[in-house]
C-alpha cells in the first residue's frame, strides 16, 4: 500500500506544479457562463498588476484548476452528420486567460497558445488537449477544424481549433485524462477564476504583493484558496481513500513491529537471565563483554533471521 501511494505520487500531472501560487477570484459577470465578460480587461490587467511584480515568471488565469475537477459540454463537429441528442460529442470544458499553458509548464503540441488578440471581436477559437484530438480527429490534422456549442440545429457560433496542448489530470493522478477544450476569457466569461501565479522561488513569499495587486484589480471582490500548486496535488491524493488505508495499515504494521520487538526482548532477556552463571564462568575463563555479547547476539538473530524468511 506504501508503495502504491509512494508510485502515485510519482505519475506526471501533465503540468509542473513547483513554485505555482493560486487562489480563486470572484469576477462580476451578469451571464455566469456565457461571455463577453463584464470585465473585459482581466486578463490584461493580470499581466499589467501581476506579471510586473518582481520574481513573477508567468500568470494566468483559468474557470478550473487542474486535479480540481472540470465542467463539460456537448458540441457539434462541422461537416459531419447529426448525432442525435443521445450521442452528441461531449468535452471537459474550461476558460482560460493568455499564458495559460505557459505558466503551468503544460507542453504546446501544434498551432499557438491565447494571445490578448482573442477578443469578443476576433474569430471565435479553442484549444484541445491531446485526448479530445485523439477521439474526435483520429487521422487527420485539428488545426483549422471547427465545432459549435450545443446541438446541430442550433445557433452558437464556429469556433476554429487553433491548438493542441499535451493532456492534464484534471480529476486524480490515478484518473485517464479525459477530452478537454479552452476557450479564451475574452470570449467566454465565468464567475470565478483560478488564478495561478508562477514564481521564481518558494511562492508563499509572494503571497502579500499577489494578494495586493489582486486588490487593485478587483476592488471589493472575495479572494479565497490562496495554496501553492504543489499542495493542489497533495491534498487530491490525500481525498484518496488509499491515503487512509496507508496510514491505517501503516499505524497496525508499526504496531506489530513495536510488539514482536517487546517479545524478541523479553525472550533475549530470560535467556541472559538463565544463562548467568555460564556467562560468568565464560568471563572468568577470559571471555570479554564484547564477546559474551556477540555470542548471545549470534544466537538471537539465527532465530530471528529464521522467522523472518519463513514470515
Amino acid at each position: 500500500m506504501i508503495e502504491s501511494i509512494w508510485r502515485l505520487l510519482r505519475v506526471p500531472p501533465g503540468f509542473d506544479p513547483k513554485n505555482i501560487l493560486v487562489m480563486t477570484m470572484s469576477l462580476p459577470q451578469v451571464n455566469l457562463y456565457y461571455g463577453p465578460p463584464v470585465h473585459e480587461r482581466f486578463c490584461h490587467d493580470l499581466d499589467e498588476r501581476v506579471g510586473s511584480l518582481g520574481g513573477v515568471l508567468g500568470v494566468s488565469a483559468v474557470s478550473n484548476l487542474p486535479m480540481t475537477g472540470n465542467a463539460g459540454r456537448g458540441f457539434t463537429i462541422e461537416g459531419r452528420p447529426d448525432p442525435g441528442a443521445a450521442n452528441q460529442p461531449g468535452a471537459a470544458y474550461n476558460v482560460a486567460c493568455p499564458n495559460y499553458l505557459r505558466t503551468m509548464g503544460v507542453t504546446l503540441l501544434k498551432g499557438r497558445e491565447f494571445t490578448h488578440r482573442d477578443t469578443p471581436a476576433a474569430p471565435g477559437v479553442i484549444f484541445i488537449n491531446e485526448s479530445m484530438e485523439r477521439r474526435y480527429w483520429p487521422n487527420e490534422n485539428p488545426l483549422g477544424k471547427r465545432i459549435k456549442l450545443g446541438y446541430y440545429d442550433g445557433n452558437a457560433p464556429w469556433l476554429t481549433v487553433a491548438g493542441v496542448y499535451a493532456d492534464m489530470k484534471h480529476w486524480g493522478l490515478d484518473a485517464q485524462a479525459q477530452p478537454e477544450f479552452l476557450r479564451p476569457y475574452m470570449q467566454a466569461a465565468w464567475p470565478s477564476m483560478d488564478i495561478a501565479v508562477r514564481t521564481a522561488a518558494a511562492p508563499e513569499g509572494y503571497r502579500r504583493a499577489i494578494l495586493k495587486a489582486l486588490v487593485e484589480i478587483e476592488p471589493g471582490q472575495p479572494v479565497s484558496g490562496v495554496q501553492t500548486m504543489e499542495e493542489v496535488v497533495s491534498d487530491s491524493v490525500a481525498v484518496n481513500t488509499r491515503r487512509f488505508s496507508m496510514r491505517l495499515l501503516g499505524a497496525f504494521s508499526f504496531l506489530a513491529l513495536v510488539l514482536a520487538a517487546v517479545g524478541i526482548s523479553g525472550v533475549v532477556s530470560y535467556s541472559v537471565v538463565q544463562r548467568t552463571p555460564e556467562i560468568g564462568i565464560r568471563m572468568a575463563l577470559g571471555a570479554s563483554g564484547p564477546d559474551v555479547l556477540r555470542l548471545i547476539m549470534s544466537r538471537t538473530l539465527r532465530w530471528a533471521l529464521a522467522g523472518v524468511a519463513v514470515g
